[in-house]
């Protein structure tokens, strides 16, 4: 599951949950249905509620197993925010009625990795496709050293990925890069 799908997901189930949650709530306050939830007035864990905990022990490990799982599921949606999914092929004929040719993402990254590495300005360059097979995004990352000249590093690593995008066959390919200057 993507990113955004599981985003979508995660955000419909939680908002889900609060939004039962506060009806209820407000069902309970207002005692609409009082032999249901209730009176408004007697707390929610009244003297059954308390008994009942207290006799079965199976409550308190299916509470705690609920709390584990609930907790499992927040930190591997938080994980899912950091990863972005890398392309593994990419299409170069964009109208399938002429045939379905595809590149390796691997042979695009790594061509563009070598043109820059082996630039005088950039001591280290890394790059990734995201996206979508027919809409890849170029993501670039490139480290300079501290006494280079930013505006012909700049120029430089432009002119890299101009001729990616001309390999490809698309002069509007979106990239973004990222230059970070060394220590």
């Amino acid at each position: 599951m993507g990113t955004t799908r599981a985003n979508r997901v995660g955000l419909a189930i939680t908002g889900l949950i609060l939004f039962l949650g506060g009806l209820t709530a407000a069902v309970r306050g207002a005692a609409f249905v009082p032999h249901h939830l209730g009176a408004a007035h007697v707390p929610v864990t009244g003297r059954f509620v308390r008994a009942f905990a207290d006799a079965h022990l199976w409550f308190w490990i299916a509470l705690a197993a609920f709390a584990v799982s609930i907790a499992v599921l927040a930190l591997s949606w938080l994980g899912a925010q950091a990863r972005r999914p890398t392309l593994r092929t990419i299409r170069v004929e964009p109208d399938t009625r002429h045939g379905a040719t595809t590149l390796s993402a691997h042979a695009v990254t790594d061509a563009l990795e070598e043109d820059l590495n082996a630039d005088p300005y950039v001591r280290r360059a890394t790059a990734g496709l995201t996206g979508s097979r027919t809409r890849p995004h170029l993501l670039i990352g490139v480290t300079v050293d501290p006494d280079t000249d930013p505006a012909a590093a700049r120029s430089s690593i432009q002119e890299a990925v101009e001729r990616a995008r001309r390999a490809l066959g698309n002069d509007d390919q979106p990239a973004t890069v990222r230059i970070r200057v060394s220590r």
